[in-house]
């Protein structure tokens, strides 16, 4: 992975101004080192021992949740005390900040949801923007804002869903230096097809994404096979390729790339998929790494349920997915008997045309007594 541009000038929220230079440097250390805890951790500390008590034990808090937050976590999806923190010294911490929506990560105000040029080009005056939620209400500008200058720089999670950005806008994206930084990026419901996918694919200025969103996009087989076929996605531990139209072309060219080693999700729901597809996937040694797999919605019927039981390379699933396919009794059957799942933990099969047959195979299985089943 490439190391990070960290944007110039450095700029930060007013309320750290009375912290002094001290603070600056710990904030360098955190824009240069954005996804590790122990700059925010060692910038706790220091707040604790200048009386800031309250934002210490909040970067703490947040901190703990890191890894499990996309930087656009609805406020509601904190802990308690978070909230309640949140609520008593939310007018301190954005003081002299503009009436902006600002996101919070990691207990500091790093994130905005924006609409257009104007406002971005105003957060940047104030905050060193990470993470971008482009506001799918208001559409003006966001090719623009990619292609200009400054744009996006230092970006590391970038959502813009349901914008019909089409081919042209994700190639926008696609040729922009400015989103090297990029780990996290959210394309959902965009039109951009075949061509869109080819383009971000081909991208080297996406190198360093850890996450990408294509869902509902129409990028079908060709752009499935793009995908697979980019060494520029070799980082990726979250791929959503949902409702796209993908069937067992597009099922069989993922399974076969060397650059996807490092996936730990892999979300194919509502697409075209049948048993070919899933045998291909069961059956791929560079997918052994998936923890989580989501086949929800596909054609899968008994041979592909029983070709994942089968499978010496899903050791490591904790959950899988095959709500609304076709398994029956015969792949529920399969799947209850497999010492090759066992480290599941939720196994989804509501929809499938499950017996009492099927149901008793499962309430028995030995190897499914830790998983929460679904049928």
């Amino acid at each position: 992975m490439r190391e990070r541009e960290v944007p110039e000038p450095f700029v930060v929220e007013p309320w750290w101004g009375r912290f002094g230079s001290t603070a600056l440097t710990l904030l360098r250390q955190i824009a240069q080192r954005p996804f590790d805890p122990l700059p925010r951790l060692i910038l706790a500390d220091f707040l604790e021992e200048n009386g800031a008590s309250a934002r210490a034990e909040f970067i703490r808090l947040q901190v703990q949740h890191m890894r499990q937050r996309e930087g656009w976590d609805d406020e509601n999806m904190w802990s308690q005390r978070e909230q309640e923190l949140w609520r008593q010294q939310r007018a301190e911490w954005l003081e002299g900040l503009p009436d902006l929506s600002w996101l919070v990560w990691g207990g500091l105000v790093e994130g905005l949801v924006v609409g257009d040029a104007e406002e971005l080009r105003e957060a940047r005056r104030y905050v060193d923007l990470r993470w971008v939620v482009w506001d799918s209400r208001r559409r003006r500008d966001f090719v623009g804002v990619v292609g200009s200058p400054r744009g996006l720089v230092g970006v590391v999670a970038l959502r813009v869903w349901g914008i019909r950005l089409g081919a042209a806008g994700a190639v926008a994206l696609a040729q922009s230096p400015n989103l090297r930084n990029l780990t996290t990026l959210d394309l959902g419901w965009n039109e951009i097809g075949d061509a869109g996918a080819v383009a971000l694919a081909q991208s080297p200025n996406l190198r360093n994404l850890t996450t990408l969103d294509l869902g509902w996009n129409e990028i079908g087989d060709a752009g499935a096979e793009a995908l697979a076929q980019s060494p520029n996605l070799r980082n990726l531990t979250m791929l959503d390729l949902g409702d796209n139209g993908i069937g067992d072309a597009g099922a069989e060219a993922l399974a076969q790339s060397p650059h996807f080693q490092n996936l730990g999700t892999l979300i194919l729901r509502w697409n075209g998929i049948g048993d070919a597809g899933v045998e291909a996937l069961a059956q791929s040694p560079h997918l052994q790494n998936l923890t989580t797999l989501d086949l929800v919605g596909n054609r899968i019927g008994a041979a592909g349920a029983e070709a994942l039981a089968q499978s010496s390379y899903f050791w490591n699933l904790t959950t899988l997915k095959l709500k609304n396919n076709r398994i029956g009794d015969a792949g529920a059957k399969a799947l209850a008997q497999s010492p090759h799942l066992q480290n599941l933990i939720r196994l989804d099969l509501g929809y499938n045309g499950i017996g009492t047959a099927g149901r008793k195979v499962i309430r028995n299985s030995p190897y499914l007594r830790r998983c929460r089943v679904i049928v």
